[in-house]
């Protein structure tokens, strides 16, 4: 079977993820003089920057880039939904959420997105459709997510990193969301993807299909 390319539209393209002097957006009411990385360690950088306020006065604004991130909600042929359950340090909880993690520079999101689901829940997907590209925290960070649906799944061990101690566990895609009603499962970009995945399954069943797929192996 032949590989079908899924194009990203260019609202789904995350914007440039640094702002430079004299070359704001026309539309921004923000005006950058100047900017200095004041932090950088292996996994973010934050830049501080000098700027003009749309009120006309003086500031500076710090801008965390954590990089790109890819999200994937998994599902079987039983619409049963792949969940990993971590303790996460910066929120001192243990949390259920999809499997997710960072897109390295200059690297295919979906290429990440399969090298995620195969180390933290040992899964491999032949199907993945790109549900969108969403900024997590926008007032702060250049961070954006895409998040996948992954299905035709093939099943084998997971290799999770040194800091990662995880879980698994499957269950309805329905019983997922209704999971985030509750606020069983509170991560932001799961709620969105279990979400998405769901509004998705319901316009195929409705007769529609609105994105494009990749059928095949990397």
């Amino acid at each position: 079977m032949s590989e079908t390319k899924a194009q990203e539209t260019d609202d789904q393209r995350p914007s440039q993820a640094y702002a430079e002097p004299g070359v704001d957006p026309g539309e921004s009411p923000w005006r950058t003089v100047a900017g200095r990385e004041v932090y950088r360690n292996p996994w973010l950088a934050v830049t501080e920057y000098s700027v003009i306020r749309p009120d006309g006065l003086p500031g500076i604004y710090g801008v965390t880039d954590p990089g790109a991130n890819a999200t994937i909600v998994a599902l079987d042929e039983r619409q049963n939904v792949c969940l990993v359950g971590q303790f996460v340090y910066p929120v001192r909880r243990y949390l259920w959420s999809l499997p997710s993690g960072r897109v390295d520079d200059g690297e295919d999101p979906l290429l990440a997105a399969r090298r995620e689901l195969a180390e933290e829940a040992g899964l491999t997907a032949r199907v993945w459709t790109l549900l969108g590209m969403y900024y997590l925290s926008p007032g702060i960070s250049t961070q954006a997510t895409f998040i996948y649906l992954a299905r035709d799944m093939t099943a084998g061990t997971p290799q999770p990193e040194g800091t990662e101690r995880i879980s698994l566990k499957h269950m309805p895609l329905s019983a997922a969301v209704e999971s985030c009603l509750r606020g069983e499962i509170c991560d932001a970009v799961s709620v969105l993807g279990l979400w998405r995945a769901q509004a998705l399954l319901r316009a195929e069943d409705d007769g529609g299909r609105s994105t494009r797929s990749v059928v095949g192996d990397p």
